[in-house]
């Protein structure tokens, strides 16, 4: 069952993603939404299965794309590759944050509408100008979780 958001960041902006995930914390405590990256992943464990798992469960995919993102053969092939196969037929929905400028518009993610401004990336604004975009952020993942 798809029922959980699926955040793919790269690790260059792993700071960002942890301020998501804490603005994330009143929705993932009440079970309004459930949540999974790279951080889960079992020492041991099959990892490359783990995420295959991850992506089958997945209703958002929350995009968090800076150039280091879009420079990741990864994440491009992995985890953006099916997410975009799975939106074209509705499986998913793609959720793109844009944190700090890249070339997106060079990327598939141009068709996609971006859920903050792309000429405003959250990871240029103020700690304060951020909390209130990670709110509306965590508003539109809601909202795409329990539509």
């Amino acid at each position: 069952m798809r029922d959980q958001i699926f955040i793919s960041y790269s690790h260059a902006d792993k700071k960002l993603k942890d301020e998501l995930l804490k603005h994330l914390s009143p929705y993932l405590r009440s079970g309004a939404i459930t949540a999974w990256s790279d951080e889960q992943l079992a020492p041991g464990g099959q990892w490359f299965d783990e995420i295959k798992t991850a992506l089958g469960n997945t209703r958002a995919a929350v995009l968090l794309v800076s150039p280091d993102f879009l420079a990741s053969d990864f994440i491009d092939k992995e985890e953006l590759g099916p997410f975009l196969k799975e939106a074209a037929t509705g499986g998913v929905k793609i959720l793109w944050i844009p944190i700090r400028a890249s070339s997106f518009e060079e990327t598939p993610l141009k068709h996609y509408q971006a859920v903050s401004p792309p000429n405003e990336p959250l990871g240029a604004k103020s700690k304060s100008d951020r909390d209130k975009a990670w709110v509306k952020v965590c508003q539109v993942i809601k909202k795409a979780v329990n539509p």
